[in-house]
């Protein structure tokens, strides 16, 4: 029997109204919270995403699809370059191993710290409990979610998503 996965959650329902309730904080379903930080001192606001597609790549250096996957990402970053496309990198792990990692993998697009607490926001635009890392989510130019995943993709995938758009 195939698992069929839910559509995520909106802002504003049943799901999002009880966790308030319960005064559980859920990350919004926005392409990025407002305002966040990157390792090279940038700080993204809605105004750096707004109109734009922003594709978010959950990630971590212990995780071996996520490092396979991360030339792939980078690849596609340089080849939308320009083409009012964002990626962003977000690392769910400790900032020394984080800043270890990229020291020695550089790469072309930007990447926030968000620590293991990140895997709430990958839970709610996943909408499964049991997510796993890579996770890339695509929003469109209205900041929608636009496309999800589960594990690791490449160039040639994310570019079949822009095209789709």
């Amino acid at each position: 029997m195939r698992h069929r996965r839910q559509p995520p959650v909106v802002v504003g329902d049943t799901a999002a109204a009880s966790a308030s309730a319960a005064g559980v904080a859920l990350p919004p379903l926005t392409p990025i919270p407002s305002p966040l930080r990157t390792m090279d001192g940038r700080t993204l606001t809605d105004a750096d995403v707004g109109g734009r597609f922003v594709l978010l790549n959950f990630w971590a250096p212990w995780c071996p699809p996520c490092v396979r996957e991360m030339p792939e990402i980078d690849r596609f970053a340089r080849s939308e370059a320009g083409r009012n496309v964002l990626v962003i990198g977000l690392a769910i792990d400790e900032q020394a191993a984080v800043e270890k990692f990229v020291a020695a993998h550089p790469v072309s697009f930007p990447i926030s710290i968000l620590g293991y607490a990140g895997l709430a926001w990958a839970r709610r635009l996943s909408n499964d409990p049991n997510v796993a890392l890579p996770f890339t989510a695509v929003f469109d130019r209205s900041q929608r979610l636009a496309q999800h995943k589960f594990g690791a993709t490449n160039a040639a995938e994310l570019a079949e998503w822009m095209r789709i758009r």
